[in-house]
């Protein structure tokens, strides 16, 4: 096998493997208002695409860490254009009050909700339905990159046409290629199973002429819990109550890691200890 066949093994084992995984079990998540974890394995699965896409490009994935922002502003600087440039509603999609966004605000956006501090409800979420429709076009449009985008795509194979798999992909915004990977399975399969629903209903992109079954357009937003349990009791104008705050937050930034501050910018554990101050010297309080 050669160095490329066996980078590119590699990669798909890697990364396309398990971001398939993190992809179908985001979508489960989703169907069925399991909005963290959604979220999380939605940063999760763009990430590790992202990723081979950077690999198998001549590029490094370090030094990016879980950033899907950084990393898609990478894959820009060669691939833009192969990448959406708006995320629309697709045609005949009966969804209320879409938000029309450019990719990268939705990646943005995804990356500020499914962050891993917010794994704890640190900064709180919100999600719409559109979400994972955007979702869907993202990946669909990233995992197709997964490939030596400026290589000839039949080279050394006598009879077959010339091009590499960039003028194929822009010949064809469709194109799909099969990785033999789960999600490729899944797509191929016949078999009517809970994964296979989940990975293909209401996946216009990758499937749009399954017997897709409606959802319900729910929008779901939860407050960040330090903001109601904390912050809330260290702001009140009662004694007793900013009292309790005090002693709560102390012990809470004592036994459990948050966020710190970077570059001069407060984090979550100065705003709290800022706020512990403050509510102390207000009332008095040791």
């Amino acid at each position: 096998m050669s160095i490329s066949a066996s980078k590119n093994s590699l990669v798909r084992e890697l990364f396309v493997r398990t971001a398939d995984e993190n992809y179908v079990t985001a979508r489960w998540c989703a169907m069925n208002q399991l909005d963290i974890d959604f979220l999380w394995l939605a940063v999760h699965a763009l990430e590790k695409y992202l990723k081979a896409v950077l690999l198998l490009n001549g590029h490094s994935s370090r030094n990016h860490s879980h950033n899907i922002v950084s990393l898609y502003d990478a894959v820009k600087t060669f691939a833009a254009d192969l990448l959406p440039t708006l995320l629309q509603r697709p045609p005949g999609l009966d969804v209320h009050h879409w938000f029309d966004r450019t990719p990268e605000a939705f990646i943005e956006r995804l990356l500020d909700n499914g962050n891993a501090d917010n794994r704890y409800l640190i900064y709180g979420y919100s999600t719409r339905l559109e979400d994972l429709y955007m979702l869907d076009t993202m990946v669909f449009a990233i995992r197709r990159l997964v490939c030596e985008l400026d290589a000839e795509e039949f080279a050394g194979r006598p009879g077959l046409p010339a091009g590499t798999h960039r003028d194929r992909l822009l010949a064809n915004p469709h194109l799909r290629r099969d990785m033999s990977m789960p999600l490729d399975k899944l797509l191929a399969s016949t078999e009517d199973t809970p994964k296979r629903r989940a990975a293909l209903n209401l996946n216009l992109p990758f499937a749009p002429n399954y017997p897709h079954e409606p959802m319900a357009a729910v929008i779901s937003a939860v407050n960040p819990v330090i903001l109601r349990r904390i912050m809330d009791p260290l702001a009140s104008d009662n004694r007793e109550w900013a009292a309790e705050g005090v002693d709560l937050a102390r012990w809470f930034l004592a036994n459990v890691q948050v966020p710190r501050g970077r570059g001069g910018v407060p984090g979550v554990a100065e705003e709290i200890q800022s706020a512990i101050d403050a509510a102390a010297a207000r009332h008095g309080l040791p």
